[in-house]
């Protein structure tokens, strides 16, 4: 990336959060829409993530141009917008009003922890969790823009799923775009499928007659199987682990494992019932 490319989304991630101050700004002199701690908060979080992606390029811009004297004002703008949201969010706890007051029955959703963001890896099982937490949390977050979400999007992902979109420019146009790679990319419903059905084969061995490994086996086994089903027939499912188990219980015979115990998919049904029995 040139100079004038690093410097063309320095500027537009400064202004940004230049948008943010303004924001704050009004807020505390009682302009528009009054924001409450829990909106205080989560422009703080989309704050700290336009500091991080640009002190990034102000890093590229400096290893270019040693001489650009650009990082004093991006410090300086954070520092005060923080302090103004940290100054607000004290205010906000020592002045609650009548009128927030009598809607925080209506409104128990203040009063809930704040969400932690999800993270992707790349990991096929994992990518409709991942999503539906994602779009839950922030897509459907009507008072973000398009690239604070695409931010918010990029500090979720890891690995190979941030390789997938990573070559994207941060702009409003290219969010969606973004999740629709993902989406292309990760939403593959017979690759899911065989993931949780290797998931299922790469469970601990139980060595011995434990209740609490038993359980565990029995636990992990029933959630892939309920999520198995979501994405094939009963038939399918219990045809490939019919295939799966006889050749796995091979390779246990001829590597001649001491001491391994490797139940078949029926016989998990009886475990299920006699775990609690070896409960003392």
């Amino acid at each position: 990336m040139s100079l004038d490319d690093l410097k063309q989304q320095r500027a537009i991630t400064k202004k940004n959060i230049s948008r943010i101050k303004t924001v704050i700004g009004a807020n505390a002199k009682g302009e528009g829409k009054s924001l409450s701690a829990a909106e205080l908060k989560c422009r703080l979080g989309i704050l700290d993530s336009y500091f991080k992606q640009i002190l990034s390029v102000q890093n590229k811009i400096e290893n270019i141009d040693p001489d650009d004297n650009g990082r004093a004002d991006i410090e300086d703008l954070y520092c005060y917008i923080n302090s103004q949201i940290q100054h607000q969010l004290v205010e906000d706890g020592h002045n609650t009003t009548f009128a927030e007051s009598s809607f925080a029955i209506a409104v128990p959703s203040n009063k809930l922890p704040r969400l932690k963001l999800p993270s992707f890896n790349g990991k096929y099982s994992e990518y409709k969790n991942f999503i539906n937490s994602f779009k839950q949390i922030i897509d459907r977050e009507h008072g973000l823009s398009n690239i604070e979400k695409f931010n918010h999007l990029l500090n979720c992902l890891h690995g190979h799923a941030l390789e997938t979109v990573k070559a994207f420019q941060v702009t409003n146009e290219n969010y969606p775009k973004a999740l629709e790679r993902l989406k292309t990319r990760y939403d593959n419903s017979t690759l899911i499928f065989m993931e949780n059905i290797s998931t299922l084969f790469d469970l601990p061995d139980v060595s011995k007659p434990s209740s609490g490994q038993l359980r565990s086996l029995v636990d992990n086994v029933s959630a892939l199987y309920s999520s198995l089903q979501s994405l094939g027939s009963p038939t399918d499912i219990i045809t490939i682990l019919v295939n799966l188990t006889k050749n796995y219980r091979n390779m246990v015979i001829l590597s001649r494992a001491p001491n391994v115990f490797v139940p078949s998919v029926p016989n998990l049904i009886i475990i299920s019932h006699n775990v609690n029995a070896l409960r003392t």
